[in-house]
């Protein structure tokens, strides 16, 4: 089902079994009139980089919005805010979201 990832949504990447938070979208790639393509940071600090619209609707689990509000301006930034805890209240609520999914039962997405 495709889905309109944004900025500071959780998501769970099954590849890594680790849940990850949106922290850029991009039309760049795949050209303005198509869906955004996302960049991907995973909850050990992992950029995993990123994926095009059919690619995160393949890989990438949506579990809800975390309230966080991040401009991404290059790797380097990315790897200092993640060093200073900047994401870490939003890490807390894609693991809280991601459990809670799995509790409900909800049958596994994004593999």
């Amino acid at each position: 089902m495709p889905h309109n990832l944004a900025v500071g949504e959780a998501v769970y990447y099954a590849r890594d079994q680790a849940v990850g938070i949106i922290y850029e979208t991009y039309t760049f790639i795949d050209g303005p009139q198509a869906r955004p393509g996302v960049s991907l940071l995973l909850s050990n600090g992992s950029n995993v980089g990123g994926f095009s619209a059919q690619e995160a609707d393949q890989f990438l689990l949506p579990l809800g919005d975390t309230g966080l509000d991040y401009r991404f301006s290059d790797v380097g930034q990315l790897a200092a805010d993640y060093r200073r805890g900047l994401f870490g209240e939003a890490f807390h609520f894609a693991q809280v979201m991601h459990i809670s999914k799995t509790l409900a039962g909800l049958p596994p997405q994004g593999e």
